[in-house]
């Protein structure tokens, strides 16, 4: 700091004076230091934060790969218990036919559907359930598929009959029936209500990106949802909770294609196996004919698949139901069996916590052989 004072003969002179940095108070001393410490301390945080989450990013791929690492190495093992689990099925429903009476019929009371009968001393000590095999477990079940009708070998009668009890609008359910016809047929000509390739491919069904027609038989039910006036409330059935949309002749309940169809099977439908809803397509059938039907075969607790069930034995055993007479046994004839000879056999695999589930069509050759016609896991 510079100061001026003056002398005795009138000068002036100039002085100077320095300040010491030591007694410049602690208070009014730069803070350099204490920020770049702050900056460091930050710094150190970053780094040990972002360590962190690669630490948690490598821990989480390197279990995800591991997951995948032994689901690959299971793979095998899998495939072949869904296979046993097939073979198994196979085995139960040949040495069903061995047993006399029992291998007259096939009903929900035997042993391959889940009940109690249609069993020897060889089923005695078989199990479909929680079945040890290697390091894991299957489950095994059987459905006949005769307990609905083949959509591909029944004509329009069986359809349009399901389209009304389901109380589909009448030129709906010809929309869809010509569209079904032109589906599966080879020729290129289209009907009245029906179908062509060009409106699929302007206006395909939602939710799919537009697509040809097949024409050929259907290998999948669900290829039905791709037909013209087929919605998913058709196909999958309307939900009860809504009373006022319930089906037309059913009463309580609710009912779609899918629980009234099959792709593959023979003609005629299984009367031990098949619902009311599907018994009542058949022609000259209808609710209450159809419901005393499963009455009369679920004995006195009106359930399916338990000990006091009375299934019917031979076709003519029909006479039994209040309702039938001769005349509507013989009209019953050409739509009923109390056989089936297509099932689907589900397989559901585990080892610890990894599962899956097969699915196998098979088909009885003979009374003790059955062939294998596809098998698929999901």
């Amino acid at each position: 700091m510079a100061a001026t004072r003056f002398t005795r003969w009138g000068l002036r002179e100039s002085t100077s004076t320095s300040v010491d940095p030591m007694r410049i108070p602690h208070s009014q001393q730069p803070n350099s230091a204490k920020d770049q410490s702050g900056i460091a301390l930050i710094m150190v945080m970053v780094v040990v934060l972002a360590l962190g989450i690669m630490a948690a990013h490598f821990s989480f791929s390197m279990k995800i790969e591991t997951r995948l690492a032994i689901n690959t190495t299971r793979d095998p093992d899998m495939e072949w218990m869904g296979r046993s689990g097939v073979e198994l099925a196979k085995y139960v429903l040949a040495e069903k036919m061995t047993i006399p009476i029992e291998n007259q019929f096939d009903s929900l009371n035997q042993m391959w559907a889940g009940g109690p009968f249609g069993t020897n001393e060889v089923l005695a000590a078989i199990s479909l359930r929680d079945v040890s095999l290697g390091d894991g477990l299957i489950n095994v079940k059987i459905e006949d598929l005769e307990r609905r009708f083949n959509v591909n070998v029944h004509g329009p009668a069986i359809i349009a009959q399901a389209l009304l009890y389901m109380g589909v609008e009448s030129f709906q359910s010809s929309v869809i029936m010509d569209s079904l016809m032109d589906w599966v047929d080879p020729d290129l000509m289209v009907r009245t209500n029906g179908a062509d390739e060009e409106d699929y491919l302007a206006e395909p069904n939602p939710p799919f990106p537009p697509y040809l027609v097949k024409n050929g038989p259907i290998d999948d039910l669900s290829e039905l949802l791709f037909i013209r006036g087929i919605t998913p409330e058709i196909y999958y059935g309307i939900p009860s909770s809504d009373p006022s949309m319930m089906p037309m002749g059913m009463g309580t309940g609710t009912f779609g294609l899918v629980d009234l169809f099959t792709t593959v099977g023979g003609f005629q439908v299984n009367i031990n196996t098949a619902s009311a809803a599907v018994l009542q397509m058949i022609p000259g059938m209808d609710e209450n004919l159809a419901f005393d039907i499963v009455m009369t075969r679920a004995g006195f607790d009106g359930m399916d698949g338990t000990e006091d069930d009375l299934p019917y034995v031979r076709i003519q055993d029909l006479l039994s139901v209040p309702s039938i007479t001769p005349d509507v046994l013989q009209s019953l004839r050409r739509y009923v069996t109390n056989r089936s000879n297509t099932f689907e056999v589900i397989v559901e695999a585990q080892i610890d916590e990894y599962s899956r589930i097969y699915r196998a069509l098979i088909v009885r050759v003979s009374a003790r052989e059955f062939a294998v016609l596809n098998m698929r896991w999901e």
